[in-house]
Parts: C-alpha cells; sequence; structure tokens
C-alpha cells in the first residue's frame, strides 16, 4: 500500500510541474526590454508580484557594474511574457567594504526624491574622502549631494533618472560639485528604492531611515577585504 501511495504522490507531482507553463521574464525597456530569466506558474497573475534580480553588467555588458545588483518586480503578464519594472538596486558588501581604509571617513547620505512624472525614490549615497574630515563638513558633503541629486530628479523623468544614477555621470558630476567642499576619493550611489509609482494610490511602505546620519568614529574605519 505504501508503494501505491509513494507512485501517487509522484504522479501527482508530475502532473501539477506539467500544468505550469514557463514565463519569460522582461526588463523594463530603460534597459532594453531584455530577458531576465524564466519564472513557472499554472496560471498567469501568479507571476505577478515575483521580484527577478539581474545585474547591471548582464544587462549593459559594462564589466565594471558586476557590482551593480538590479531588482525587477513583474507588474503584468502578456502571453508568456511577464513584463517588469525596476524597483530598485544595491552594491555587493564586498565592493562597498573595499571602499572603506584606515584612516578615512565614510559619509552617508540617505533622502528622497522625486522625478518630474510623478515616480518617488529614496537614493543612498556613500563619499569616501582620503582622510577623516570634520562633522561640520561631512554635514555640508551631505546637503550638497541631496540638493544636487534631488534637482536632477525634478528635472528629469524616472527613466532617464535611473539610467543617470546607475551611469558613470552621476559621480563624475558629483565629485565636480563636491570638489569646492572637500576633494572626495571615492563617492557612489550605493543604493536606491522606488517607494510610489504614480499610477499607484497607496504608496508602498518601506523601514523609514534617517534623513542622514551621523556614523561614529568607531564604525567609520574599516578594514578592506
Amino acid at each position: 500500500m505504501a508503494g501505491k501511495r509513494d507512485r501517487g504522490a509522484a504522479r501527482k507531482v508530475r502532473d501539477k510541474w506539467r500544468s505550469k507553463v514557463w514565463y519569460t521574464i522582461v526588463a523594463p525597456e530603460t534597459f532594453s526590454s531584455k530577458e531576465l530569466g524564466m519564472t513557472p506558474a499554472d496560471e498567469p497573475e501568479k507571476v505577478i508580484g515575483r521580484v527577478a534580480e539581474s545585474t547591471l553588467y548582464d544587462l549593459t555588458g559594462n564589466f565594471k557594474k558586476m557590482h551593480v545588483k538590479l531588482y525587477f518586480r513583474i507588474n503584468r503578464v502578456q502571453g508568456t511574457n511577464a513584463h517588469t519594472r525596476f524597483i530598485g538596486h544595491d552594491m555587493t558588501t564586498d565592493y562597498i567594504r573595499r571602499m572603506i581604509r584606515r584612516r578615512r571617513s565614510r559619509i552617508d547620505a540617505i533622502f528622497n526624491v522625486q522625478t518630474s512624472d510623478g515616480y518617488r525614490m529614496r537614493v543612498k549615497v556613500l563619499t569616501v574622502p582620503d582622510r577623516r574630515i570634520k562633522s561640520s563638513i561631512k554635514s555640508e558633503i551631505r546637503k550638497k549631494i541631496q540638493e544636487y541629486l534631488t534637482e536632477k530628479a525634478n528635472s528629469m523623468t524616472f527613466s532617464e533618472y535611473v539610467k543617470y544614477i546607475l551611469g558613470e555621470d552621476a559621480t563624475r558630476d558629483l565629485s565636480k560639485v563636491l570638489k569646492p567642499i572637500y576633494p572626495v576619493r571615492r563617492i557612489e550611489i550605493r543604493k536606491s528604492e522606488v517607494l510610489h509609482f504614480p499610477e499607484e494610490k497607496i504608496v508602498e511602505l518601506v523601514k523609514e531611515e534617517p534623513e542622514s546620519e551621523e556614523v561614529p568614529v568607531e564604525e567609520e574605519v574599516a578594514e578592506a577585504s
């Protein structure tokens, strides 16, 4: 009897998988609608809301961007294509750790922006000067970063802004803007999160973080990996 039950259970599992359809996950037009992978489901509605991960290197071929991870959420299904929208990015822990060296400050700027077409995003910028600097200079740097990237967001569409912060122009422009305050060694837009899509009536909730944060001295110094 046990053997029959086992064979019956195995048959049900096979039948369940046979009823599933494989959907091709497609990136938004911002990323040239490239294929992100495949996902199975027995009903197209069950695909909605799933999150796919890729790297900027996979989508652009830029080897320098292997450490940038991109996240996309499926929001509609057309045939066997599961279309997505960009919901944020971050960077690998190893890459961030390598940026921080002994006797250097770490400056984190965290703030919200809104694009010209109504998308709201949270942006997190990491700046590393060539040595430890005073708290007053850190505050000036945070303020200037926030002002600059907020103005950029207000003047750009969501698609334009995403391309801008993920590309090399943003960090190059920020370095120039910060130079009169204090020359920085490294600067990265290490993370972004889409908080609100304009077509949504309810804002997606995320864990609140301070607009800016002072990093204690003991946390500023870290060994490179």
